[in-house]
């Protein structure tokens, strides 16, 4: 992977001036706080709703703030009501960021930019870049652990949910699939594990699931009856080097049941 400036990520500074808004964009909240303004003037009259006419003159006023300064906010609001216009942009560069990055440095910032903004766990484009970060941080471990080893593509057919080949001498090789899921999943499930081990028996190599979450105990039951039936799949828990041995285990246990 090339090599990549390092991506800092650090906790929105509420006192940086934020990308300016487009012409268009001030003109639309120019019009937007002219109508809410407008109708919120109306309303004290007509209706008996204050609060109501109250909320429609505010927001008016905020659209009206936004085109005369030209720059979204980034907060508004008393205490823990906060009206945040900047977080996905901001979100977005960070996760851009890292998409050619190290799998180590990419890793850590994915992890910094969760720790000051939790709500990007369910971001679907954090999602795709964390899975993405540790498919890379997968091979790199197979290859420290198995120097002889080499990482290859799959062929251009069904290969169901492997993501690459570790291949050793001799033409020793199994299926890697790299499983990230959103860490506050309580495990596996028995359903994902049975359609792994069905394409498992179709495929001519064993596969080795390696996930950042444990298994349920469904899933964990659905190993042991596929293993049971003779399918070659294995599944192991890592996260990082922490749990490098238990990787290491449980690939060498695959190669050695290869003829």
């Amino acid at each position: 992977m090339p090599e990549a400036s390092n991506p800092e990520v650090v906790e929105p500074d509420e006192t940086t001036d934020p990308a300016p808004l487009s012409t268009w964009s001030r003109v639309t909240a120019g019009a937007m706080g002219f109508t809410l303004c407008t109708a919120g003037t109306v309303a004290v009259f007509k209706t008996e709703n204050q609060a109501g006419c109250v909320a429609l003159i505010l927001a008016g006023a905020l659209f009206v703030i936004l085109t005369i300064g030209g720059s979204p906010l980034h907060s508004l609001g008393f205490g823990e009501t906060q009206m945040r216009f900047a977080v996905q942009k901001r979100r977005r560069e960070v996760i851009a960021s890292v998409s050619d990055a190290p799998p180590e440095e990419a890793r850590r910032t994915l992890e910094v930019l969760q720790a000051i903004d939790p709500g990007v766990a369910t971001d679907a484009s954090f999602l795709y870049q964390s899975a993405r970060t540790y498919e890379e941080l997968a091979k790199q471990r197979f290859m420290t652990l198995f120097p002889d080893c080499a990482i290859g593509a799959l062929p251009p057919r069904d290969w169901g949910y492997v993501d690459f080949q570790v291949i050793r001498p001799i033409d020793k090789r199994i299926g890697i699939d790299a499983l990230f899921l959103e860490r506050a999943t309580s495990g596996i499930s028995r359903t994902m594990v049975v359609k792994r081990a069905e394409k498992t028996v179709d495929s001519i190599i064993p596969t080795l699931i390696m996930s950042n979450v444990p298994l349920s105990r469904g899933a964990q039951h659905a190993i042991e009856e596929a293993q049971a039936h003779g399918t070659k799949i294995r599944f192991v828990f890592w996260q990082d080097e922490r749990h490098d041995q238990a990787l290491h285990a449980a690939a060498d246990e695959l190669f050695s049941q290869i003829p």
